[in-house]
């Protein structure tokens, strides 16, 4: 019976699996591996408050385990119980002894129960955490988006590349469910802008490539062309290597790409990158530098509509701007604005995250 349950298990169809493995539990209720893989089963299922009682006994017999506790302040989180929620992602932090994975979850877990529960609720664990590991790039990335600071002007490397190494193996399907389509937005208003004007080959600088996504949308509509995809995860470009959609991928830090292409684009596109940047003068001016004179920059961003400061670190901990700053930079750094128009650039906790989309060309 177990062999089969976790056949369906392995195939995804765990409604099937779930089955099995209470029959299983019936005949023997303390059968480990019956229990864990029924716990998963459920929270795969979004039947979140049937799961939690599996995934604290998983915690009481198999304690140095940091994924229970992981799975089980996720289950906590979705059903409203915050405070266990950011215990248990504290423990499965400390436990791991600070696994990427757990740090994230627990950056996540501080931001959900922040936001329904009122920051008070998360502020003791998020101390707790910067107390305990004050040199965590994660920690400092969640902590500076509760308590803003004015010279903290872009996003740790080590947390975006945690991020998405994390990521990257469900990340079409995660963005698929929160309506994303900037690549889509990117391919039609370059699309509009050359027309049917198209050489037969441009070269594109794709910054922040992730799996490709954009790549893919701009060659349904203008197929002959070289691509070069720069992404600080590994894991994000095998996605992307998957898809055998560029020419070539580098791995780096989007300020360390220049040394490493030697010749001008015809454009450079940026989906939903600009959002872990909040001062941008310093790349726009990178940018400008890799495109050729008459080049078009075609990037979305995330619009600050919670007070008028040039950028805004959210307790997301992604930075939001206004759109006079970066208008203002464009034209600083030598760019003509072709276009930009506002647009939903996806949901988040079901609300429209407002945005623009960009289209701007070198001088």
């Amino acid at each position: 019976m177990l062999t089969k349950a976790n056949h369906f298990y392995e195939q995804k169809k765990f409604a099937a699996a779930a089955k099995l493995y209470r029959r299983i539990l019936k005949k023997n209720p303390e059968h480990f591996a019956a229990k864990a893989n029924l716990a998963v089963a459920l929270f795969e299922q979004e039947n979140y408050a049937a799961s939690i009682p599996y995934f604290e006994d998983l915690c009481r017999a198999d304690a140095a385990n940091p994924w229970w506790h992981n799975y089980l302040s996720q289950a906590c989180q979705k059903t409203g119980e915050g405070k266990q929620a950011l215990d248990e992602a504290w423990r499965a932090v400390v436990i791991s002894n600070g696994q990427k994975e757990h740090r994230l979850n627990l950056a996540y877990t501080i931001y959900e129960v922040a936001d329904i529960s009122g920051r008070r609720v998360a502020d003791s664990i998020l101390k707790k955490w910067q107390q305990k590991y004050p040199h965590d790039a994660i920690m400092r990335q969640c902590y500076k988006s509760f308590y803003p600071d004015e010279n903290f002007t872009c996003s740790e490397a080590e947390y975006v590349e945690s991020l998405f190494d994390v990521f990257a193996p469900d990340f079409d399907n995660v963005l698929a469910d929160l309506n994303y389509h900037s690549p889509q937005d990117i391919a039609d208003i370059l699309a509009a802008y050359f027309g049917c004007n198209k050489p037969a080959q441009k070269r594109i600088l794709d910054l922040g490539c992730g799996s490709g996504l954009c790549a893919q949308a701009i060659k349904l509509k203008m197929p002959d062309n070289y691509f070069v995809g720069v992404d600080i995860s590994a894991n994000m470009l095998r996605e992307a290597q998957a898809k055998k959609l560029y020419n070539h991928l580098l791995k780096c830090n989007i300020f360390d790409c220049a040394a490493y292409l030697k010749k001008p684009f015809d454009m450079i596109t940026a989906a939903d990158v600009i959002t872990y940047f909040g001062a941008v003068d310093k790349l726009f001016a990178l940018v400008k530098n890799l495109l050729r004179s008459g080049g078009v920059f075609v990037f979305t961003v995330s619009e600050n509509t919670v007070n008028q400061k040039d950028f805004f670190l959210m307790p997301s901990s992604r930075f939001v701007h206004t759109p006079q700053y970066i208008e203002k930079t464009l034209l600083k750094n030598g760019f003509t604005i072709w276009q930009n128009k506002p647009l939903v650039l996806r949901t988040e906790g079901e609300k429209d995250v407002v945005g623009r989309l960009l289209l701007a060309v070198a001088n």
